[in-house]
C-alpha cells in the first residue's frame, strides 16, 4: 500500500512525498510524525490495487496512534471470538 501526501514548508514551498508499506499503522504514524515535527499537510491519500482513499487531514494531530489501533484490533478480535 502506498501513502502519498503533499505538504507546505514554513517558507511556503510545496512538496510531495510517497511512502510504501504493507502496514496501515506505518502510514498513519508517518503522517503524525510529520505533523509533530512542524509540517503542514495539504493532502494525503492511500493507494492500493487501483483504489484510492483520501485521508482526513484533521485526523493527524502529531500524536502517535499505533498503540491505540492495536488495542482496538485486539478488542475486536476478542469480541468476535465471544
Amino acid at each position: 500500500m502506498w501513502l502519498f501526501f503533499s505538504s507546505v514548508s514554513t517558507s511556503g514551498e510545496i512538496s510531495t512525498h510517497g511512502f510504501c508499506s504493507p502496514e496501515l499503522e506505518d502510514h498513519l504514524e508517518a503522517l503524525n510524525h510529520f505533523v509533530a515535527s512542524g509540517g503542514s499537510l495539504l493532502s494525503a491519500f492511500l493507494a492500493e490495487k487501483g483504489q484510492r482513499l483520501d485521508l482526513p487531514l484533521e485526523a493527524f494531530d502529531g500524536q502517535p496512534v499505533r498503540q491505540y489501533i492495536r488495542e482496538l484490533q485486539e478488542q475486536y478480535r476478542h469480541a468476535l471470538s465471544s
